[in-house]
Protein backbone atom coordinates (compact mmCIF):
# COMPACT_ATOMS: atom_id res chain seq x y z
CA UNK A 1 0.00 0.00 0.00
CA UNK A 2 1.68 3.50 -0.83
CA UNK A 3 1.98 6.26 1.75
CA UNK A 4 0.57 8.65 -1.30
CA UNK A 5 -2.78 6.93 -2.02
CA UNK A 6 -4.20 10.34 -3.86
CA UNK A 7 -0.71 10.68 -5.52
CA UNK A 8 -0.71 7.08 -7.02
CA UNK A 9 -4.33 7.36 -8.37
CA UNK A 10 -3.66 10.84 -10.14
CA UNK A 11 -0.32 8.72 -11.42
CA UNK A 12 2.35 9.62 -9.74
CA UNK A 13 4.96 7.03 -9.03
CA UNK A 14 8.38 9.01 -8.12
CA UNK A 15 7.62 10.40 -4.93
CA UNK A 16 11.37 11.28 -4.42
CA UNK A 17 11.75 13.07 -8.17
CA UNK A 18 9.03 16.10 -6.85
CA UNK A 19 10.59 19.32 -6.89
CA UNK A 20 7.83 21.55 -5.98
CA UNK A 21 4.16 21.90 -7.09
CA UNK A 22 2.01 25.05 -7.54
CA UNK A 23 -1.54 25.72 -7.53
CA UNK A 24 -3.71 28.29 -9.18
CA UNK A 25 -7.48 28.95 -10.03
CA UNK A 26 -8.58 29.15 -13.73
CA UNK A 27 -12.32 30.05 -13.65
CA UNK A 28 -13.96 27.00 -12.14
CA UNK A 29 -11.13 25.21 -12.07
CA UNK A 30 -7.95 24.50 -9.89
CA UNK A 31 -5.20 23.46 -11.79
CA UNK A 32 -1.97 22.47 -9.91
CA UNK A 33 1.30 21.22 -11.71
CA UNK A 34 4.18 19.21 -10.08
CA UNK A 35 7.25 19.81 -11.23
CA UNK A 36 10.21 17.02 -10.85
CA UNK A 37 14.14 17.13 -10.49
CA UNK A 38 15.48 15.48 -14.06
CA UNK A 39 18.78 14.92 -14.96
CA UNK A 40 19.61 16.97 -18.42
CA UNK A 41 18.68 15.03 -21.34
CA UNK A 42 16.01 13.39 -19.55
CA UNK A 43 13.11 12.74 -22.07
CA UNK A 44 10.99 12.37 -19.36
CA UNK A 45 8.80 15.31 -18.87
CA UNK A 46 9.86 18.00 -15.79
CA UNK A 47 6.40 18.96 -14.80
CA UNK A 48 2.24 17.68 -14.70
CA UNK A 49 -0.76 19.86 -14.68
CA UNK A 50 -3.72 18.12 -13.11
CA UNK A 51 -6.90 20.04 -13.46
CA UNK A 52 -9.49 20.05 -11.09
CA UNK A 53 -13.35 21.36 -10.83
CA UNK A 54 -14.37 23.35 -8.26
CA UNK A 55 -17.52 22.82 -6.08
CA UNK A 56 -20.47 25.36 -6.21
CA UNK A 57 -22.74 25.50 -3.15
CA UNK A 58 -25.43 28.63 -2.29
CA UNK A 59 -25.27 29.88 1.04
CA UNK A 60 -26.87 32.71 2.91
CA UNK A 61 -25.02 36.17 2.59
CA UNK A 62 -27.79 37.59 4.86
CA UNK A 63 -30.56 35.85 7.03
CA UNK A 64 -32.74 39.44 7.13
CA UNK A 65 -33.20 40.31 3.92
CA UNK A 66 -32.50 36.44 2.68
CA UNK A 67 -29.88 37.17 0.25
CA UNK A 68 -27.91 33.83 -1.34
CA UNK A 69 -24.56 33.70 -2.70
CA UNK A 70 -22.69 30.88 -4.58
CA UNK A 71 -19.80 30.07 -3.85
CA UNK A 72 -16.94 27.68 -5.25
CA UNK A 73 -14.99 25.11 -2.53
CA UNK A 74 -11.72 23.62 -3.60
CA UNK A 75 -12.24 19.91 -4.37
CA UNK A 76 -11.68 17.54 -1.49
CA UNK A 77 -9.39 15.07 -3.50
CA UNK A 78 -7.45 18.00 -4.00
CA UNK A 79 -7.28 18.97 -0.55
CA UNK A 80 -5.90 14.88 0.01
CA UNK A 81 -3.40 15.56 -2.94
CA UNK A 82 -2.13 18.94 -1.50
CA UNK A 83 -1.51 16.89 1.69
CA UNK A 84 0.62 14.50 0.73
CA UNK A 85 2.46 17.17 -1.22
CA UNK A 86 3.49 19.07 1.67
CA UNK A 87 4.24 15.53 3.86
CA UNK A 88 6.45 15.16 1.04
CA UNK A 89 7.81 18.56 1.15
CA UNK A 90 8.33 18.30 4.81
CA UNK A 91 9.85 14.68 4.36
CA UNK A 92 12.70 16.46 1.98
CA UNK A 93 13.40 19.52 4.01
CA UNK A 94 13.71 16.85 7.30
CA UNK A 95 16.53 15.64 5.29
CA UNK A 96 17.81 18.51 4.15
CA UNK A 97 18.17 19.16 8.22
CA UNK A 98 19.59 16.09 9.07
CA UNK A 99 22.03 16.63 5.57
CA UNK A 100 23.42 19.90 7.56
CA UNK A 101 23.14 18.61 11.11
CA UNK A 102 25.87 15.99 10.04
CA UNK A 103 27.81 18.59 8.15
CA UNK A 104 27.89 21.07 11.48
CA UNK A 105 29.18 17.34 13.28
CA UNK A 106 32.03 17.07 10.88
CA UNK A 107 32.87 20.96 10.92
CA UNK A 108 33.01 20.75 15.04
CA UNK A 109 34.80 17.46 15.38
CA UNK A 110 37.57 18.93 12.60
CA UNK A 111 37.85 22.06 14.76
CA UNK A 112 38.30 19.30 18.20
CA UNK A 113 40.69 16.93 16.35
CA UNK A 114 42.74 19.89 14.99
CA UNK A 115 43.01 21.79 18.71
CA UNK A 116 43.53 18.26 20.31
CA UNK A 117 47.22 17.29 17.51
CA UNK A 118 47.77 21.00 18.24
CA UNK A 119 47.78 19.81 21.96
CA UNK A 120 49.64 16.86 21.40
CA UNK A 121 52.49 18.28 19.02
CA UNK A 122 52.87 21.11 21.62
CA UNK A 123 53.76 18.17 24.46
CA UNK A 124 56.13 16.39 21.93
CA UNK A 125 57.90 19.82 21.34
CA UNK A 126 58.16 20.35 25.10
CA UNK A 127 60.21 17.11 25.44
Amino acid sequence: MSQHPTLTEMGITSFESISKYTLRQEGDFDILKIYYKREKGSFLPRSKKFRFGRATRTVMVDSGRQQWQEVSEISPFLLRALTELNKLAHEENKAADNKESILEDLVHLERIMAEKLAEIRAKIDQL
